[in-house]
């Protein structure tokens, strides 16, 4: 057990803390829960742009659908993260040709959310 002083506002306070060891312990693996399918990933030809995820979350809203053309700085996307709604923006001009990811999926930061030709 160590044995620590701390500061706050002013007055001290002696605080305790012990070390806990971490122990493996062996559990059965539950089957992962169904997620939100999501589009067959498909492999970007020459000359096509990818707009991927800033930041991880959920995808909760796709603004444009597979033909549409967008303009740099057009929101494209919804990601949820912490309670909060983030506007994906189009990096660059473009028509949509593959939706990457799907409504409801569950995304990480860079993860392809479209592309664009």
């Amino acid at each position: 057990m160590k044995i620590y002083k701390i500061k706050v506002n002013g007055k001290t306070y002696k605080v305790e803390l012990e070390s806990i060891e971490e122990v493996a312990t062996t559990t059965k693996a539950e089957a992962p829960k169904a997620a939100a399918p999501a589009a067959a990933p498909v492999a970007s030809g020459e000359g096509d742009k990818q707009i991927v995820a800033p930041l991880q979350g959920q995808l909760t809203q796709i603004k444009v659908k597979v033909g549409d053309t967008v303009k740099k700085g057009q929101t494209v996307a919804i990601i949820e993260a912490m309670k909060l709604e983030n506007e994906v923006s189009s990096p660059v001009d473009g028509v949509v040709t593959s939706l990457v990811a799907a409504k409801g999926a569950s995304v990480a930061t860079n993860d392809v959310l479209m592309i664009l030709k």
